[in-house]
């Protein structure tokens, strides 16, 4: 929040207007917006989102949490996107395309939390290196009540996978949507590609 707020001040405009004119127009992130005001709605085709309001237990139930005002994140994370957009912001942050190279490394410097919301991960200035089982990939993670998005790429940018869930829980033995997404991480980079053969 304090970032965004020194946005604004350095820059005399607001941090949606800096976005836009550095980040989304150039890239043609045309999903991907930071809502105007308390603005409660998401714009264009979207999931429904679900929250247990921050009560763990498989009984707890749950509720419908699509409408909300965002600000509460303002600065860290009120931006509303897409898988799409959030996987081509990610290429061109890892391909070095928004960042000059001495920024881009200060960047990529990762520090070990100890106790990250992510497990196996080292943090730099907006991203993580998060340890795999077969190597490391290069992302973040992002949540609000009702919706966590994840994405991450190997460190060219070449290879990016986003996903997102429509709910801020998990069931049996994933205790929350980290979990989950470290699974589809795992079985996305580390999962060994097979190549069809012909019997002779």
């Amino acid at each position: 929040m304090l970032a965004g707020m020194i946005v604004e001040r350095v820059t005399g405009s607001s941090t949606a207007q800096q976005i836009a004119q550095r980040i989304t127009t150039p890239l043609h992130l045309k999903s991907t917006y930071e809502p105007t005001g308390d603005d409660p709605r998401i714009h264009g085709p979207h999931g429904r989102a679900y929250s247990k309001l921050m009560v763990s237990g498989d009984t707890t139930p749950f509720y419908d949490v699509t409408e909300q005002n965002p600000s509460l994140g303002f600065g860290s994370g009120d931006m509303i996107s897409t898988n799409g957009d959030l996987a081509t912001f990610f290429r061109a942050l890892l391909q070095g395309r928004l960042l000059p190279p001495a920024q881009q490394q200060e960047m990529l410097t990762t520090l070990d939390p100890r106790g990250g919301w992510i497990p196996n991960t080292r943090y730099g200035l907006g991203v993580a290196s998060l340890d795999l089982s077969c190597g490391t990939v290069w992302g973040m993670g992002g949540a609000i009540d009702g919706s966590w998005s994840y994405t991450f790429g190997t460190r060219d940018g070449r290879h990016v996978l986003s996903t997102e869930v429509n709910g801020d829980w998990a069931n049996g033995t994933w205790a929350w949507p980290i979990g989950v997404f470290t699974a589809e991480l795992e079985a996305e980079f580390c999962t060994p590609t097979t190549t069809a053969t012909t019997p002779s």
